[in-house]
């Protein structure tokens, strides 16, 4: 994209032909995305001006006029963002934003306005957004990837519930197992406000579950694991505690009667391992850490429960930019829909210990990784916990801590990449079985596994 190509009519009027004839506009925007907005790239500003979903006019932006918000960015972070595989952290403008908000950095896009209108409208304004990709590229949207691959007609999954008994209070929780009985157990922590179906890639995958007893379960309230057995547990405000958290592992894992068992999470359920790794280091053989870091701000928010808002729109399409575009488009779209399906202020509770709680910027120096070996891996799109991250958490943990770079990944590493994960998950794996005679690489790039990626 230039400038020239921005400022001219035509340009716009490919979009605004693109926008009126997208079906998830259709589907999302009309009758309800009537908010102009401004984009502004470098000195040059366009209102856009909606109604029902659809572009009316593209103009100037006039002392008539009003819009209820403005994203922001320079003419390099609009000309990255429009790439056909844009780089991290430029490929969604939510993505972008978080990068300027929270972790202050330049080069990305700004947000200015309404934030509430732009969570009533999350998913048609991310659409359109995307659509100035499109508009860019060939005009037609990416089919690559769309169509799920054919699947097991029977797959070797077998579900069960186990009770266990939190502050005196029992829970039922739901987990699924695939593997030989005297594998070795890998538990699978799921990120926050979904469940373990993220995890049935690497449960039907027969070079993981050849060694390993793969148990993926569902946190109390998440998934088909139901809230605590308490009186009133309804009229109490959820959220998720670092001991909570760990008690409730720890619990599942004796329940199961795990021996020596290692530890896997993404998300909370990375970050989660530091806290394991400090308190527990006995119980685990190791800790698995992906899109782990330090710390972790900038997400216990209102609008993820707030009842003007659609908080099931909001939490799913959180998702879109923290997956990497050269994923499977049926596999993010999977993703998606599986945090489509979590109870209201679930994920917000679960955010209060990812984004509240967690805070290891001081005392990673506590955590004795000689006891318990940490392998922290961090996708490339991850936003949130990017590569660096895992390697500053694994540099101030220090010896038994390593940190492993996944390109051409996201935040849900085992959902979004079905074909990519587990060949970057196994190298890890033979080194904990101690078959492994060179250390796990610190970049694991698509192509030393034989996977083609576009980058």
């Amino acid at each position: 994209m230039t400038d020239a190509e921005f400022a001219s009519d035509d340009w716009w009027n490919r979009y605004t032909e693109i926008v009126s004839s997208d079906p998830e506009m259709t589907l999302h925007g009309r009758q309800a995305f009537d908010e102009n907005f401004v984009v502004a790239i470098g000195e040059d500003t366009y209102l856009i001006d909606m109604y029902d979903g659809e572009v009316q006019d593209v103009r100037t932006p006039g002392l008539d006029d009003s819009w209820s918000f403005s994203v922001i960015g320079s003419p390099d972070a609009w000309n990255q963002f429009t790439e056909e595989v844009p780089p991290s952290h430029h490929n969604e403008v939510f993505a972008s934003f978080y990068r300027t908000a929270v972790k202050g950095e330049e080069g990305y896009f700004d947000l200015a306005g309404d934030h509430k209108v732009i969570f009533q409208n999350f998913r048609a304004i991310q659409r359109a957004l995307d659509l100035m990709r499109i508009t860019e590229q060939s005009g037609e949207p990416r089919t690559a990837g769309s169509t799920r691959p054919s699947e097991p007609s029977n797959e070797a999954i077998t579900g069960q519930f186990v009770t266990i008994d939190l502050d005196g209070v029992p829970h039922r929780i739901y987990y699924e197992e695939a593997g030989p009985e005297d594998g070795i157990p890998l538990l699978c922590q799921h990120t926050a406000g979904c469940n373990n179906q993220q995890w049935r890639h690497v449960l039907n995958n027969d070079d993981i579950t050849e060694h390993f007893r793969v148990i993926a379960y569902d946190l109390p309230r998440h998934g088909k694991s139901l809230p605590p057995s308490s009186e009133s547990w309804w009229s109490e405000q959820y959220d998720l505690t670092a001991e909570r958290f760990t008690d409730t592992i720890v619990s599942i894992a004796d329940a199961l009667e795990l021996d020596d068992p290692v530890f896997i999470g993404s998300s909370m359920g990375g970050t989660i391992t530091l806290e394991l790794g400090d308190w527990y280091p006995e119980r685990f053989r190791a800790l698995i850490g992906l899109e782990a870091g330090l710390f972790t701000p900038g997400f216990y928010i209102q609008w993820l429960d707030h009842p003007h808002i659609n908080a099931n729109d909001v939490i799913s399409y959180a998702t879109w930019g923290l997956m990497a575009p050269q994923s499977p488009e049926w596999a993010r779209r999977e993703t998606l829909y599986n945090y489509e399906q979590g109870a209201n202020g679930v994920l917000k509770g679960d955010l209060y210990y990812y984004s509240v709680e967690h805070d290891y910027r001081d005392s990673a120096d506590d955590i004795d990784a000689s006891q318990v070996r940490m392998y922290l891996m961090n996708g490339e799109y991850d936003y949130l916990t990017n590569p660096d991250d895992a390697r500053e958490a694994a540099a101030a943990i220090g010896d038994g801590a390593t940190a492993h770079e996944m390109q051409a990944v996201g935040h849900f590493p085992m959902a979004e990449a079905p074909d990519l994960f587990p060949a970057y998950l196994k190298p890890v794996l033979d080194d904990i079985r101690g078959v492994r005679d060179e250390p796990v690489p610190e970049v694991l790039k698509p192509s030393d596994f034989g996977i083609e990626r576009n980058r």
